[in-house]
């Protein structure tokens, strides 16, 4: 009944003479391994071409909602799946193509009349690099988009065609609004079309011209029996022509093809699975990063070193196009050798090749190993986009994007925000040295300053002179530290323990008005030490003979310490220490005002943006995820569930 069936749909759509190159394939030499690279290849482009396709149906493609569209693909198991074998699966067929590629050449399979099949072949190795490249900043990426930002400028700076390909490709001169739908353009439309028409005649004159004669091994008669030249008459002569089992392509060679396939595809799924593609912070020029390109490209990065200014574009363009010319007119030089010469110079070229561009590569990475600034950029890169996803994580995007995320995240940029303003003075590094160090400290570190831990250096005569707090400011000689001095001056070591246990009252009673969000429960909840701080501050040690605390005291000769360290007295702090709150007249020891200018607040050294953040950041007061983590691959699937 089959038979009948068949024969019967072959004579309504004479389907046996339309699959006749693929059901009467023969291999002369018999099956081989090292064919299936270019079936492994077909299909991881069509896997990149169903993954593309299904991404695109939660995708938005614009500076505000790309990122955003990416974490939300990225929040059910079966996205976060589909992006990542969307992701390797780019990198395993720009492998597969290289390794193609070699072993065409090696196997001298470009002879005539193959050069067509040669070229076409050469020209997609390229164009699959260049279909990543315009893929990778689609994520709204730091890493993605500060790529593309960097190889649209050096390819504006090409002579006569580079600014109308930089405009093209960017959409402009500098990165913008229209650089991910030109991007996205280039990536779904125009660069699938022309890899299409590329693969759709390089498979044609496989069909066509079948195996070259380096190839094809086996009796003569054989081949030129089965050579596809003599196929078509052979077919039409004989519409199921019977051939030796060893010859057929069919299921001899298409074994060996789907499990090349399947390995590849599994090693590329495991990889997916369990590590996904990456997610980078939200692209934002004011954050610290420092770009680089992938891992395929990192030989012509490090090749521009030797090609500085005006002459970079040799590196980045005529090098390589040099490069790829040498290879299309290859077939015409090796024509002119022997077989012998001929194979002596195609292992040259594949040994130099290879061993160039290994060579550059692994000197790209080795300088980024050895070079401490890249090392610490990239790491906190790092901790940027882990930060922006757990941000993310935590509620819904505003409207604005997800640029806002780290924006206006106090533990992102209180760093960058104190590092430009305060370490030219101030440090604020942990016992260990980690954190922001200053230059030439000479003001207090503040690293844990309002905890009692750190109010209590304030408290000990030796540590209060020490370069972390007032040894290398003018309060050094002031009335503060002869005080704290006083205390201890001619007691008693019993008497003493009993002046700093008292003093970590005043200490803890101090650090329960900043109110600190991470304080520990003896800052908030021991009532009983902070009341006999407060009494003790207020009576017996006399604080409040020079400090306002609360209903005692004036203003005027020292700070404040109603509500020490609190938010709202740290924004009058940094916003004008010589407030008559704070620091009045000549006691202020060169702390300039921050936010003095509360009408005009764009003459201020700091927007009220930028000191809400800093102000939040000195006092920890930011949003931490959960501490009890789930695993990305649970987490996936519960939100896939939900």
């Amino acid at each position: 009944m089959m038979q009948s069936f068949l024969n019967w749909l072959d004579a309504r759509t004479d389907y046996r003479q339309l699959l006749a190159p693929i059901r009467l394939r023969v291999l002369p030499a018999g099956p081989r391994w090292a064919y299936s690279t270019a079936s492994c290849l077909l299909w991881l482009f069509i896997v990149q071409l169903v993954t593309g396709l299904l991404l695109m149906l939660s995708y938005s493609p614009s500076t505000t909602t790309a990122w955003a569209s990416v974490h939300f693909i990225e929040q059910s198991a079966a996205g976060h799946f589909l992006r990542g074998v969307h992701h390797f699966a780019s990198h395993a067929l720009i492998i597969l193509c290289g390794v193609h590629v070699v072993r065409v050449l090696l196997a001298r399979a470009f002879q005539a009349p193959r050069e067509l099949l040669w070229v076409t072949g050469l020209l997609l190795f390229p164009l699959m690099m260049v279909w990543a490249i315009s893929g990778n900043p689609l994520s709204g990426g730091l890493k993605g988009v500060s790529q593309i930002e960097v190889e649209g400028h050096i390819i504006g700076s090409t002579p006569w065609a580079g600014p109308l390909i930089q405009r093209i490709l960017i959409g402009g001169e500098e990165v913008g609004h229209l650089t991910l739908t030109h991007l996205y353009f280039l990536h779904v439309g125009l660069l699938p079309l022309l890899v299409i028409g590329l693969l759709l005649f390089h498979i044609g004159q496989v069909y066509r011209h079948g195996l070259s004669v380096a190839e094809l091994g086996g009796p003569q008669d054989d081949v030129s029996r089965w050579s596809s030249p003599n196929l078509a008459n052979l077919v039409a002569a004989h519409p199921t022509p019977t051939m030796p089992p060893r010859l057929k392509y069919f299921p001899h060679q298409t074994v060996r093809n789907m499990t090349v396939v399947t390995v590849v595809l599994g090693i590329i799924s495991v990889i997916a699975w369990l590590h996904g593609a990456p997610l980078d912070a939200p692209a934002d020029p004011t954050l610290p990063h420092t770009p680089r390109p992938e891992w395929y490209f990192r030989s012509l990065f490090e090749l521009r070193r030797y090609f500085v200014g005006d002459w970079e574009f040799v590196a980045t363009i005529i090098i390589p196009a040099a490069v790829l010319g040498f290879f299309v007119f290859f077939p015409m030089l090796d024509r002119k050798c022997s077989p012998r010469v001929s194979a002596v110079l195609r292992v040259l070229v594949v040994l130099f090749g290879v061993g160039t561009w290994s060579g550059l590569t692994g000197m790209s990475y080795f300088r980024d190993w050895n070079d401490t600034e890249y090392l610490v950029s990239s790491s906190e890169t790092d901790v940027l986009s882990v930060r922006a996803r757990e941000l993310a994580d935590r509620s819904l995007l505003p409207p604005e994007g997800a640029i806002t995320l780290l924006r206006d995240d106090p533990k992102t940029q209180g760093p960058l925000l104190f590092a430009r303003h305060c370490a030219s003075c101030h440090s604020h590094a942990d016992a260990s040295g980690q954190g922001i160090v200053a230059n030439e400290p000479s003001a207090p570190n503040l690293y844990g300053f309002g905890t009692a831990a750190w109010i209590s250096g304030t408290l000990d005569p030796q540590r209060i002179v020490s370069e972390h707090y007032f040894g290398k400011t003018k309060f050094a000689e002031g009335d503060m530290v002869s005080k704290v001095k006083e205390l201890f001056d001619g007691i008693e070591e019993a008497e003493a323990a009993k002046m700093r246990d008292d003093l970590k009252l005043v200490a803890q009673a101090l650090s329960a008005e900043a109110a600190l969000p991470r304080a520990t429960a003896a800052d908030h909840d021991a009532q009983a030490p902070i009341v006999a701080g407060r009494e003790l501050l207020s009576g017996r040690l006399a604080c409040t003979d020079c400090h306002k605390f609360r209903d005692q005291g004036e203003l005027g000769s020292a700070p404040d310490l109603t509500a020490y360290g609190s938010r709202e007295w740290l924004l009058g702090m940094i916003g004008n220490p010589q407030h008559e709150r704070f620091y009045s007249g000549d006691r202020n020891d060169r702390m300039p005002a921050f936010a003095e200018d509360t009408e005009h607040p764009e003459r201020n050294l700091l927007s009220p943006r930028e000191l809400n953040l800093l102000v939040d950041w000195l006092r920890g007061d930011w949003y931490e995820p959960p501490t009890t983590s789930v695993p990305a691959k649970s987490r996936n699937a519960t939100l896939a569930g939900n």
